[in-house]
């Protein structure tokens, strides 16, 4: 009798130690996906300052759109070199949101500067130009972030695409860190042909961005993952947030998940799936 005792509490210590470790494992594949959301969701948010930016200051190459402020806040500045009417380039484009957080029409709170070096206007074929931000924070995330950008013409289907080559940093609020590295394809599929002149602010907000490419990173507690883009993100200048597409998220040694950031509706949600488990994250 003592021996089944034994045998029985062995076991079920067994069976404990294994459903802890299989709780921690999908822990970690969570946290993973969601490190993952944050990186993506910083990086993309930069690259549409950026264009907006462009537009705003003349650097789109196509018609001044002064609707900068109205979106990330009056306490923004752009500044130029060489100063227009000076046709050189390249060009230096500074993004400076100043000291202090500044608040956006989107909500976010900004603050610290992108520099922009274009060596073109952004629309015309060819165009290369480096992004760096510079002790820069959204709602109180530190973003260092690199970026090479190159317009490659217009494709099969007539839309502007361009190629972008990003590393990333982030500090999360606590100082946990999450590094990233993406290669990205990023098609210019609605709004290309509409402008501020002829639309007013709607003509700039309706650009819609298509986002397909791969990445990987190493989490915030040092674990390295990858990402694959496996149905295109939607990115909408109107919106804040990714609002489609899925990623597969594969957290090293352990199982893929998916994060879906839904089917086109302008929120801060996601949901990250592994196996048959589903549960909602919140973007930052």
């Amino acid at each position: 009798m003592k021996t089944n005792k034994i045998f029985y509490i062995s076991a079920l210590m067994i069976a404990l130690m294994f459903s802890l470790n299989s709780c921690r494992k999908m822990e970690m594949i969570s946290d993973t996906s969601d490190d993952n959301a944050i990186a993506e969701s910083n990086s993309s948010d930069v690259m549409k300052v950026v264009e907006s930016g462009a537009k705003e200051s003349d650097m789109e190459g196509k018609d001044k759109t002064p609707f900068f402020s109205q979106l990330y806040g009056s306490c923004s500045t752009i500044t130029i070199t060489p100063a227009f009417p000076d046709s050189t380039f390249p060009k230096t484009m500074v993004i400076d949101f100043g000291s202090s957080p500044c608040i956006g029409d989107d909500g976010k709170t900004r603050k610290g500067k992108i520099t922009v070096v274009m060596s073109d206007f952004y629309r015309n074929p060819g165009c290369q130009f480096s992004i760096q931000t510079s002790d820069y924070y959204v709602n109180d995330y530190k973003v260092d972030l690199t970026k090479t950008v190159k317009n490659e013409g217009f494709n099969n289907d007539n839309f502007l695409y361009y190629t972008i080559h990003a590393d990333a940093t982030i500090t999360t609020p606590d100082n946990e860190i999450i590094t990233w590295t993406s290669d990205r394809v990023r098609t210019w599929i609605e709004g290309e042909s509409t402008n501020y002149s002829t639309y007013g602010l709607a003509g700039v907000l309706d650009d819609v961005y298509s986002i397909l490419g791969n990445a990987s990173g190493v989490n915030r507690q040092g674990k390295p993952f990858t990402a694959s883009i496996t149905k295109n993100l939607r990115v909408e200048l109107s919106c804040k947030w990714i609002v489609e597409g899925t990623i597969e998220i594969t957290p090293d040694q352990l199982s893929p998940a998916t994060i879906d950031f839904g089917n086109g509706s302008c929120d801060n949600e996601a949901t990250v799936t592994i196996g048959s488990k589903t549960k909602t994250i919140y973007l930052k």
